[in-house]
């Protein structure tokens, strides 16, 4: 290759390498959470807090973000996303950034792990049940607080989930005006039941999402 060829080469790299560093400082537009959905296909930046949260056991993260009124299912498909890396939890204002999509009528962001950053911490240790399914070990014998729905009431005992369950032992604490469906936050200790061979919460408080 002559001379000529070799500057021609390299200014042609260097285009690259430039329009490259221009693409990582372009920010995507922001647009308030109640008009997401006049932005199918594009990809946006928006803010919001999250009401629930779901891991699945392939590691995608599900989680509805609320403002304005609006609610709206953002979904963050890495196999990094289920880690605790992003410690997020329940009333966590962040801010997204992903490719505003329609599913079966209703509309979503899908977002990579990096377009998801917290703003500032809501209520704080409160976890969702899909969040301390994954590690219950590290949760063994510690005071907890754990935010789902309710579901199978029984006398002394029902279950909390948010597509994952947790059974709750209740003890005395009445329960009678709990009905199945509630959004409810518990409060107790995480503890392993040898009998039932799962990690099951012994309840201390109980009270309802506003």
């Amino acid at each position: 290759m002559d001379s000529m060829g070799k500057v021609v080469v390299i200014f042609s790299l260097l285009g690259i390498c430039i329009l490259y560093g221009i693409s990582l400082l372009v920010v995507p537009p922001y647009v308030p959470l109640d008009e997401v959905a006049q932005h199918e296909s594009a990809y946006i930046r928006t803010t919001g807090i999250i009401s629930d949260l779901r891991v699945t056991e392939s590691g995608i993260m599900r989680m509805n973000l609320r403002k304005n009124q609006t609610e709206l299912l953002v979904f963050v498909k890495s196999a990094e996303a289920g880690k605790n890396e992003l410690d997020l939890r329940y009333g966590d204002e962040i801010e997204v950034e992903g490719r505003v999509n329609m599913y079966q009528g209703e509309y979503e962001i899908i977002a990579p792990i990096t377009g998801i950053k917290k703003l500032t911490r809501g209520y704080v240790n409160i976890s969702f049940v899909s969040q301390i399914a994954m590690y219950p070990e590290q949760y063994e014998g510690t005071r907890i607080s754990v935010v789902g729905y309710a579901d199978d009431i029984f006398k002394r005992v029902f279950y909390i989930g948010d597509g994952t369950r947790m059974r709750v032992v209740t003890g005395d604490i009445p329960i009678h005006e709990l009905q199945k469906g509630d959004k409810i936050i518990a409060d107790g200790i995480l503890v392993y039941n040898p009998d039932t061979m799962r990690y099951e919460l012994n309840l201390i408080s109980l009270n309802r999402c506003k």
